[in-house]
């Protein structure tokens, strides 16, 4: 309606075709009146139709318009949102690696100290394996040393009986020359000799007085009696170092 107040008000200053004399004229001034306005209805008609026409798409542009703005909006608020969510992602996947990184480091921490009493214990029981092994070898060495000592006192007592059986044969046979020789000798002389024969071999090398009793290591002479034994350093026979020495029970 607007508009066509419009259209009607932009001819109100026109005349409506034809001059005033020609009105005055008997008919020919009414048909010019008549044409006139009809000529003015069709034009007006015209401007209507013209406007109507250009008016949807007017319309049409500005609701385009409106659409392009929404999408802008709608697609802006998008990407705020997704870069706020993105930021919140990122802030709570931080927290939780830096939770996560001090539970590990504690644990570590945890683990390094159970690492190291392991390591302790293991180094003691490495320790303690290789002192027993020393030990071992130690008494096996002790067991083969008094193995050895036993054959030695059992090889000593053995030259020992075999040298008092030929000095008592050696003895026996002087006593049977002397016999035939008529020296007058009694078995019972013969009997005395034998023994201080073997005494005088069963006396200590160093006090020639006490009997032997005490065997040297490492040359296993049996040469000397207990008293003398914490004296010497060395055997009386070959000189060597006494290293240990053992007391031997003769009867």
């Amino acid at each position: 309606m607007a508009i066509q107040a419009e259209l009607y008000s932009d001819n109100v200053g026109f005349p409506l075709c034809g001059s005033i004399d020609s009105a005055g004229n008997g008919n020919g001034g009414f048909n010019l009146f008549c044409f006139g306005h009809q000529q003015l209805q069709q034009q007006q008609l015209q401007h209507l139709q013209q406007f109507q026409i250009q008016q949807p798409g007017n319309q049409s542009f500005c609701f385009e318009n409106n659409d392009e703005s929404i999408d802008q909006f709608i697609k802006s608020q998008d990407e705020r949102l997704r870069l706020l969510l993105q930021e919140q992602r990122k802030q709570k996947v931080s927290f939780m690696a830096e939770k996560l990184e001090s539970k590990a480091t504690l644990l570590l921490g945890q683990k390094d100290v159970e690492l190291a009493k392991a390591a302790n214990k293991t180094m003691e029981l490495q320790n303690l394996l290789k002192k027993l092994e020393m030990e071992n070898q130690a008494w096996r060495r002790v067991a083969q040393e008094n193995e050895a000592m036993v054959v030695s006192l059992n090889n000593t007592l053995e030259q020992l009986q075999q040298q008092q059986q030929n000095q008592a044969g050696c003895c026996f046979d002087n006593g049977v020359d002397d016999a035939e020789s008529c020296c007058g000798e009694t078995e019972e002389e013969n009997n005395r000799g034998f023994v201080e024969t073997k005494n005088t071999f069963m006396v200590c090398k160093c006090c020639n007085s006490r009997s032997l009793c005490v065997l040297f290591l490492p040359c296993r002479h049996l040469c000397s009696c207990r008293d003398c034994a914490a004296f010497l350093d060395c055997c009386p026979l070959c000189s060597t170092a006494k290293k240990a020495s053992i007391e031997a029970l003769i009867s």
